[in-house]
């Protein structure tokens, strides 16, 4: 299984997100790393797990995903 990165514009959407996942059955955690995240305040979504199957649960959700990265 692998751990990818969601990189999100704003706490309350990788909140959201990171809700959705859990309880979906994903591991998933919320940081905030501008180094990773350039994106507005630089939150990110660290789950692992289907990328395609998490990127519809959080499409689904209505939660806009700016990038999705896989981890190292």
């Amino acid at each position: 299984m692998k751990e990818y990165f969601f990189l999100l514009s704003s706490i309350t959407s990788a909140m959201k997100g990171e809700d959705i996942l859990r309880k979906n059955g994903f591991r998933a955690s919320v940081f905030r790393d501008s180094k990773i995240n350039p994106y507005g305040c630089g939150y990110v979504i660290k789950v692992f797990g289907e990328k395609e199957k998490i990127s519809r649960i959080l499409q689904k959700a209505g939660i806009r995903v700016n990038e999705i990265r896989e981890s190292r």
